[in-house]
């Protein structure tokens, strides 16, 4: 994959890693749509990308709204006439455990991590077959492809484990129609997630994990926004379905019993989909 000259559709742009996506794809060369609920951080974003040379336009967008995702699109084309890539990555949280969460809670995050990629997807996919051509990557995250320990975490945890069957699904789908399809799995990455994280449980749990948040973000393992962005395009650049950052997460995963390199191996010439039941001719 090359960047030079193409359009990219970053959503959740306003900050950490879709703020850092945007402006490494800028400086590959790419011009950008901005999408995202916060108007004055995409801004300042976009003055960074004008600094490189590229264009930007800034959308506001609701992923966890049908006519908001429609809308963008259209305003994504009618800046820059094609777009050539999709990068799905809003996202928020809900942290706490399991039998404090309601019904709402989980219709929250799943609404935005999964629902709302859902949508961005259904919007752009016409216009990805009608030119033959596209890539899309979706974010997903380790905890949805490790063994989970986190027991604060279940919601957003589900709905990057289905982010990555999603994933899957249109990868092996669209691959016959030249539109290509990755999924980001970020370890830990410092980011502005946790201000969009809806704790639960009883007042005195909630700001002991907004706390314990905190403290965890200072922790020298987290790689910063720029890190795993330049982690995604190097990943891109080789087309790999399962893109780890770092990419030290292989060894871990094998130990588990999941072979990213034989994932990887595999879905880059996959047998073609088949549909039950008697094949068209």
């Amino acid at each position: 994959m090359e960047f030079k000259g193409k359009t990219a559709v970053v959503t959740g742009s306003s900050s950490g890693i879709g703020k850092a996506v945007a402006i490494l794809l800028a400086k590959e060369g790419a011009d950008i749509v901005l999408a995202a609920r916060n108007l004055p951080k995409m801004e300042a974003v976009k003055e960074e990308i004008k600094a490189l040379g590229r264009k930007a336009v800034v959308i506001k967008c609701d992923v966890t709204d049908d006519d908001s995702v429609f809308n963008m699109k259209d305003k994504a084309i009618k800046a820059f006439g094609n777009i050539d890539i999709l990068i799905n990555n809003a996202a928020v949280g809900v942290r706490g455990l399991l039998e404090d969460m309601a019904m709402d809670d989980w219709k929250y995050v799943i609404n935005t991590n999964l629902i709302g990629y859902i949508r961005n997807v259904t919007a752009f996919l016409p216009h990805f077959m009608k030119r033959g051509s596209g890539y899309i990557v979706n974010v997903a995250s380790i905890q949805a492809l490790a063994y989970g320990t986190d027991m604060l975490n279940t919601g957003y945890i589900t709905t990057k484990a289905g982010i990555i069957g999603l994933t899957s699904c249109l990868c092996s789908t669209l691959k016959l129609k030249g539109i290509k399809v990755s999924c980001l799995i970020p370890g830990g990455v410092s980011t502005e997630i946790g201000l969009n994280t809806r704790y639960v449980g009883t007042e005195a749990r909630k700001k002991e994990m907004l706390r314990q948040y905190e403290e965890f973000q200072k922790m020298p393992m987290f790689l910063k926004p720029e890190e795993c962005a330049q982690g995604l395009i190097d990943g891109m650049k080789k087309e790999e379905f399962f893109i780890l950052t770092p990419p030290t997460m292989a060894q871990m995963l094998k130990g588990q019993g999941v072979d990213v390199d034989m994932i990887n191996a595999f879905m880059a010439n996959p047998p073609p989909p088949r549909m039950p039941g008697p094949q068209p001719k």
